[in-house]
């Protein structure tokens, strides 16, 4: 072989053989080179891995050529972490000298400069679990990536990225990295997932100008990540947010899973971000809230429809120093089961300190109950709640300002359905600059279609209602409960919430725009359950029935309620409208009475409250030093509400008392009207925490008061008579001219009694009635009657009022039909002192004094009375009156006193009565009446409990003229009258009368005489005594009564005499043709007034001496009798002409008025010598004779030409 090879050699010449020594030299060169460019490589990378604690352990190069460089395997350690590259290819620049890596340290910027493309196959690291501590986390931040500029990466195209640590095996804990590539145009792409499932997912475009960025965040996996790290024994420091946000969610039973879509664009130069994110498939379970799941979806802006299932949209936009936070429009709808609202209201109400509140909403949120038409509904219903965000949510992060068009919450298929919406919201979160402020509109409306039982809201509580509702406090006690008709309200405003800078109590403001309404269909009581004692009571009507219709509040104006540290309520309430349609309310009473219970019944066709302007409700809390040494304060409240002008409005108003199966009571009213003309102001100072000693100042506006078309119709229980009062009052009218204020200084027993004399005020009342009657019908006789009780026209009464502390005073201006007069009174109570109070030794009594005034015209009693009365069609009397009193009333607990001194006078009286005329009567009296009433333990034994006497001593009469058949002027008369009445004494009269006046028709019977008329008028004044006497000028003489005294329960007795009447007088009165007889006459007549009647019984006649002249001539009736009667003739024939010397009579009437009058004559008859004497009798009923000679306008004539 050598042999060949020299000879070979030798043929070649000098020249060729230099040419091939070089290149065996230079094949020898390489195959050095290529065996230790691989240790000169590793030499290079760890001369620039080593100040970041990374070496490359194992190196395999298959270089294609110098410019590209394939790394079939690369193994390296960083920080104590295995790192294994499995086909590495480098793009090297191709300006880069291998050398100059070794002789010339480069940065490391330098050197990702100098490589254009980098590819990897796959990598698999196994990490020190120290990465995981806050120590690596920033030891790995200290790597060779923080400094380079994302402009000098080169392209990157990374395959699959497996993540394990150490010492734990991958299949409880690992992570993959997809791909991540970096193309020269800027892409950069890369997805991370954990064993096959994506967690991550990014792809952006990154220029030099922008970046455009697209990524996927997968919830449930990295809460799966998260577990899986936290289960480890690891210290997991540096993922601590991480893990404490998960322990946080867990411990808050927060689930949340789904996935969040990021798109943004960041302009590099204006540093402007834009990026929107969805949250796709997304929910949030709260697990210790019975798994109740979230789930919303996005709303289309424009349609107002959900456009993407489990979806909700946020943008992030702005300057990167001021981005702004915009939630997209979603729609949340879930429908909790009753157990999941029962864990949620914890988080809505205190329960310790809203343990009324939560209870009703709880029953509130209640499933809609299936009714008898919805059977074919969903046995086990539940309510469906919504939050809509109509519009998007901003917020600011470097301002924290939050804002919100519109966003609505809605509750359905509950007891109540409820909406709640909010527009213009406007948050600012508390920052060092600004304040808190919270600002929004919004509206409220709840409504139920169906009626509804209240003891339904109270379930913990069933007999809430109904305990305060029951028949009897018996066991047998029937319940009841309220049900509510069909119900709504609806109502909008704004609320405003602010703090100052420098305050840190927030500020409230809420507001309630005007159309405020509440409707309630119906108001009505139920029976509920029935406890009896025995299964044999059955009777379940409830003992008290209410019902009312169309129950509605409407507010005209704006209600404003603000509230801070100073004044925690200030409340602007705006004129409302309270209505409520017809109303029945009817209560049953049982009694033991033989007619059965009782029921009372009260109807209204419609009742309105309204106010007229706006009120105001304020609470306001003062600071006050209460310990001067300990420096401490204690606040005061003060309170005060001022009501608006306001008015009271009824119609249809019945009030009906029934007994048995009749109504025994009715009182009705077609309109009522209360208005007041100013503010009603409460204040309360709350200083003491006693709420009894809190004082209370109460301000009452002038009133107005109106009532029309008012009846009143009453029927006794029983009346065999049918009888019935009816009565009836067109109009009446009440006022109150001026304020007037009171002070309560607190409630306890000391404070209240000291009310009266710690206010004093003064006002005026002014009352009216308009067409007042009253009536009383019943059956007689089997016919209807009527009678007429009372009649007015008009009355009125204007009142002046003044309180001085102590006593009352009052002045009143009295009118009825025309008929005016003024009183004054005085009205002094009795006040307790504190230690009387406080002993529970209380005494209560007052004085009551007055004085009357009257000066009228008769005529204008006489209209009043005659409206009320029937009055005798002959009665017209004209005069004057007047009347003066004075009276005095002393009241206390053992007995009552009244004293009245009272002056009637009647002046310049003219008229009839029945046709008797009669001419310028005065009639004067002095009167007073005492009054006294003891208790039953302070009556004297010899005295009943009650005793009253009436005494007029001086009564005066006097008359110019009176003709009751016979002309009497200047009559004068005087009398004494006094009458006593004894409870006590009374009863015995009434048992002796009784007793005496049925012995005396057993006798009548006896006798077999003709039942008479027995007046049984018990004597129930125990002491009588009306005394009187009369004189009068009579046919010439004088009509005397000397002493009469009038028993008004027992024959009275009198004399009546007749001085020196003329008989020619007599004659005239009733003059007859062919009579003529004259003389003086004298005369007394015994007169006894029994049951009103008069009886005459012994009255003597005779003439005076000389006598007189009798003469009878020419009269047609004597001549017929003459004619008829011859034995008459010598008698008549005597008295042509008899001058009588004696002439005497005796007078007898019975109180029926049958007269018997025997006259006696003797005297000389003219052309007879001897004596005549004539002996005359006659009967004649007086009562009678004395009508005849009132005829026609004769007494008036008489008495007027006496006058003349």
């Amino acid at each position: 072989m050598l042999t060949v090879l020299s000879n070979m050699l030798s043929r070649l010449s000098q020249t060729k053989r230099l040419m091939l020594a070089l290149t065996f030299t230079l094949l020898t060169l390489a195959v050095i080179l290529v065996n230790s460019y691989e240790r000169v490589l590793m030499s290079i990378a760890n001369h620039y891995l080593a100040e970041y604690d990374s070496q490359i352990t194992q190196l395999s190069i298959r270089p294609t050529s110098t410019h590209h460089w394939l790394f079939p395997e690369l193994k390296l350690t960083v920080h104590d972490s295995d790192i294994n590259i499995e086909g590495l290819a480098l793009t090297l620049d191709t300006n880069m000298s291998l050398f100059s890596l070794y002789s010339q340290p480069l940065s490391a910027s330098q050197v990702m400069n100098l490589i254009e493309v980098i590819s990897v196959k796959e990598i698999h690291a196994q990490l020190n679990p120290g990465v995981l501590t806050d120590e690596g986390k920033n030891v790995y931040q200290q790597g060779p990536t923080v400094a380079l500029d994302l402009n000098e990466l080169p392209q990157i195209d990374i395959g699959t990225t497996s993540l394990t640590l150490a010492g734990i095996s991958p299949s409880a804990l690992s992570l993959t990295m997809e791909y991540l590539t970096l193309d020269e145009e800027g892409n950069l792409n890369t997805a991370i997932s954990r064993k096959g499932h994506g967690i991550f997912q990014l792809d952006a475009r990154l220029t030099e100008n922008q970046w455009r960025i697209s990524s996927r965040l997968v919830f449930d996996e990295l809460y799966t990540l998260l577990s899986e790290l936290a289960a480890q024994e690891l210290d997991n420091s540096a993922l601590a947010p991480l893990i404490a946000l998960k322990q946080e969610s867990e411990r808050l039973g927060l689930e949340l899973s789904g996935s969040l879509a990021s798109y943004a664009t960041l302009d590099l130069k204006s540093a402007q971000l834009t990026s929107s994110h969805v949250l796709k498939n997304s929910s949030l379970t709260l697990s210790h809230f019975e798994g109740l799941t979230l789930a919303p979806h996005s709303l289309n802006t424009s349609t107002k429809e959900t456009s993407e299932p489990d979806s909700v949209k946020f943008e992030i936009a702005g300057h990167l120093a001021d981005l702004t936070f915009s939630l997209q429009p979603f729609v949340l709808e879930i429908s909790p089961s009753p157990h999941q609202i029962n864990s949620l209201l914890p988080l809505l109400f205190n329960e310790q300190h809203n343990q009324g509140s939560t209870p009703l909403i709880k029953a509130m949120l209640e499933p809609r109950r299936m009714t008898a038409e919805g059977k074919d509904k969903d046995e086990n219903p539940a309510i469906e709640m919504s939050l809509t965000l109509n519009e998007p949510l901003e917020y600011s992060f470097v301002s924290k300002h939050i804002s919100l068009d519109h966003a609505q919450f809605k509750i359905r298929d509950a007891m109540v359905d409820a909406q709640l919406s909010a527009n213009d919201l406007s948050l600012q979160i508390p920052t060092q600059s600004q304040a808190f402020e919270f600002e929004s509109k919004w509206h409220f409306a709840a409504a139920r279609e169906q009626a509804l039982l209240l003891s339904s809201l109270i379930p913990n509580e069933p007999d809430s209602v109904a305990n305060k509702i029951s028949d009897s406090p018996t066991n047998n006690k029937l319940t009841t409960d309220i049900r509510l008709g069909a119900s709504s309200v609806s109502l909008a405003g704004k609320i405003n919430i602010g703090t100052d800078t420098d305050h840190e109590s927030p500020q409230l403001k809420l507001s309630i725009k005007p159309g405020l309404e509440a409707h309630i269909t119906s108001v009505e009581l139920v029976p509920s359950k029935v406890k009896q004692q025995s299964a044999k009571e059955t009777d379940n009507h409830p003992p008290i029935k209410f019902e009312l219709n169309n129950l509605k509040l409407v507010s005209h104006d704006e209600l404003v309620i603000t509230s801070n540290e100073a004044s925690p309520m200030s409340l602007d309430i705006p004129n409302l409208t309270l209505s409520v349609g017809p109303t029945h309310y009817k209560q049953d009473i049982p009694t033991d009475l033989p007619s059965g219970a009782k029921a009372l019944s009260f109807d209204a066709n419609s009742l309105a409250f309204s106010t007229k302007g706006m009120s105001h409700l304020l609470i306001e809390k003062q600071l006050v030093d209460q310990d001067l040494i300990s420096n401490k304060q204690a606040a005061k409240a003060y309170s005060q509400l001022a009501l608006s002008a306001f008015s009271l409005e009824s119609e249809d108003v019945q009030f009906i008392q029934s007994t048995g199966s009749r109504d025994s009571l009715t009182v009705s009213t077609a309109i009522t009207h209360l208005t007041s003309l100013d503010q009603l102001v409460i204040k309360r100072m709350s200083g003491s925490a006693d709420q009894d000693k809190q004082p209370l100042q109460i301000s009452v506006p002038p009133l107005n008061f109106d009532q029309l078309d008012n009846e009143l119709a009453f029927k006794p229980v029983p009346s065999a008579e049918k009888s019935e009062y009816l009565g009836k009052l067109s109009g009446l009218y009440l006022s109150l001219e001026k304020p007037s204020s009171l002070l309560v200084s607190g409630f306890t027993a000391e404070a209240l009694s000291q009310v009266l004399t710690q206010n004093q005020w003064h006002n005026l009342l002014h009352y009216k009635l308009n067409g007042a009657d009253l009536t009383h019908h019943y059956l007689k006789n089997k016919r209807k009657r009527t009678e007429k009780w009372l009649g007015l026209y008009t009355a009125s009464l204007s009142q002046s009022l003044d309180w001085n502390g102590v006593k009352l005073d009052t002045h009143e201006s009295w009118e009825f039909d025309g008929l005016e007069f003024v009183s004054e009174h005085r009205l002094q109570p009795k006040m307790n002192s504190a230690a009387t109070v406080e002993s529970g030794a209380n005494s209560s009594g007052l004085q009551l004094t007055g004085k009357l005034n009257l000066a009228t015209s008769l005529g204008n009693i006489l209209s009043l009375v005659s409206h009320n009365y029937s009055l005798p069609t002959s009665l017209f009397i004209t005069g004057d009156a007047r009347l003066q009193a004075q009276y005095e009333l002393n009241k206390n607990d053992n007995s009552t006193q009244m004293n009245i001194n009272f002056t009637p006078e009647l002046t310049s009286l003219s008229g009839s009565i029945n046709e008797l005329p009669f001419e310028e009567a005065d009639v004067h009296a002095h009167c007073h009446y005492q009054l006294e009433q003891f208790s039953q333990s302070s009556a004297p034994e010899s005295k009943g409990a009650s005793i009253s006497t009436l005494a007029c001593p001086d009564i005066q009469f006097s008359a110019d003229a009176f003709n009751p058949g016979v002309l009497i002027t200047d009559i004068k008369a005087e009398a004494d009258f006094s009458i006593t009445h004894d409870d006590k004494l009374a009863a015995k009269n009434i048992k002796d009368a009784i007793t005496e006046s049925i012995t005396e028709q057993q006798n009548t019977q006896i006798q077999g005489a003709a039942k008479n008329e027995v007046s049984i008028i018990p004597d129930t004044l125990s002491a009588a005594s009306i005394q009187m006497n009369a004189s009068g000028d009579l046919l010439g003489g004088q009509l005397l009564l000397p002493e009469f005294n009038l028993r008004l329960h027992d024959k009275s007795h009198g004399y009546l005499l007749l001085q020196g009447l003329e008989l020619e007088q007599l004659l005239a009165i009733q003059p007859q043709v062919g009579l003529y007889a004259d003389g003086i006459f004298d005369g007394v007549l015994p007169v006894d007034l029994v049951h009103g009647k008069i009886a005459v019984s012994g009255g003597q006649l005779a003439a005076r001496a000389p006598g007189g002249l009798i003469s009878v001539s020419g009269n047609p009736a004597v001549e017929q009798m003459r004619l008829s009667q011859p034995y008459l003739d010598f008698a008549f024939s005597t008295m042509e002409h008899l001058e009588y010397s004696e002439l005497a009579s005796t007078f007898d009437m019975q109180p029926s008025g049958d007269a018997q009058l025997k006259v006696s004559v003797k005297g000389k008859a003219k052309g007879i010598e001897r004596p005549i004497h004539l002996n005359y009798s006659q009967e004649e009923n007086m009562l009678q004779l004395l009508k005849s000679l009132q005829i026609g306008d004769k007494l008036q004539t008489q008495i007027e030409q006496s006058m003349n």
